[in-house]
């Protein structure tokens, strides 16, 4: 059995870990999180960043998410504020722009990863959730870091945490849907995805496009949902999925189905309530803010099982190494 779909299946544990990370932090630091936030990270790190940043900005604070390599020779064409703090996210904590960024600005740094490591050391304070991984790509530790995170969010602004118990659980229920994800790729050779996400999902249908090319080398695009529309569905034929991540889908979810339906696409529909797509995932009901940790399993489960389809080990992408150093 490959390290990866171990680790997916790892979730809800990872959710706990998560929730004892976050009580631990706060029992052994006099600490909250300030309202103006740099995230910064590479690669699946700076996905994660993204909607830390808009839950930072839902919350009533503003969250601002960058590249590390744009932070350290780009920032200047962002829009970044004053921020007050900069949090530099890691699995490893050991990359080599991670490490660099966290330097970047002149203010208190913030290190999240899974390790005791050079990111935490140089860091002025650090959240380390302990989801480990033998395989390459993030996993179990993507929705166990955003969560450890979002409850030191909510500690920080004020706000009732989440039940941690109750979260885990959830995403143990929608693991549940593992046979249905594996009988869709063994069911439709798609080459090629589509995946849709608005406002907190937009990052995950990037994180999503990001696991098929690392697990299944595989093409992969994401869009804003209804962004699509406007010349990027030209792509979409009979050998193509849409997958839709979705919290309430409204008529122009249903339109947008339909839309590419016409086009011979296949949809599938994640989400609390379905399209009128070709396949339906229900997704729990959750907090808008919390419901990034339900949708991740599901795709990277379709990352999993496209790769197993390629015949390909999804433990160790070609080209890819589990922490990127220069």
């Amino acid at each position: 059995m490959h390290s990866t779909i171990r680790e997916i299946r790892k979730t809800p544990e990872g959710i706990m870990k998560a929730q004892k990370a976050f009580e631990d932090f706060i029992a052994n630091h006099d600490f909250r999180l300030p309202r103006e936030i740099v995230y910064t990270g590479c690669g699946s790190s700076h996905f994660l960043s993204q909607p830390l940043a808009m839950a930072t900005t839902r919350l009533g604070g503003r969250g601002a998410a960058l590249p590390c390599s744009e932070l350290l020779y780009s920032r200047e064409w962002y829009s970044i504020g004053n921020p007050e703090l900069l949090v530099a996210i890691s699995r490893s904590g050991e990359t080599t722009e991670a490490i660099k960024a966290l330097k970047a600005l002149d203010v208190p740094r913030f290190a999240l990863t899974a390790y005791e490591s050079t990111l935490s050391r140089e860091a002025d304070y650090a959240l380390i959730v302990p989801a480990h991984e033998e395989s390459v790509v993030m996993t179990h530790s993507f929705p166990a870091f955003y969560f450890a995170y979002l409850q030191l969010l909510l500690h920080s602004y004020g706000k009732e945490t989440l039940d941690a118990g109750h979260v885990s659980s959830l995403t143990d229920d929608v693991l549940k849907n593992e046979n249905h994800v594996r009988e869709i790729v063994e069911g439709f050779d798609f080459r090629n995805v589509i995946f849709l996400g608005s406002g907190i999902l937009y990052p995950i249908a990037l994180e999503a496009m990001l696991k098929m090319k690392e697990m299944a080398l595989f093409w992969s695009e994401a869009y804003h949902t209804f962004e699509v529309r406007h010349g990027f569905k030209s792509i979409a034929d009979e050998g193509t999925l849409v997958v839709l991540l979705v919290n309430e889908p409204f008529d122009w979810h249903e339109k947008l189905t339909k839309e590419f339906q016409g086009q011979k696409a296949r949809v599938l529909t994640v989400g609390r309530r379905d399209t009128g797509a070709d396949y339906f995932i229900k997704i729990p009901e959750l907090d808008e803010l919390a419901s990034p940790v339900l949708y991740l399993p599901i795709i990277q489960l379709l990352a999993y099982y496209k790769a197993v389809s390629r015949g390909l080990n999804p433990d160790n992408p070609r080209f890819l190494s589990k922490v990127v150093k220069w």
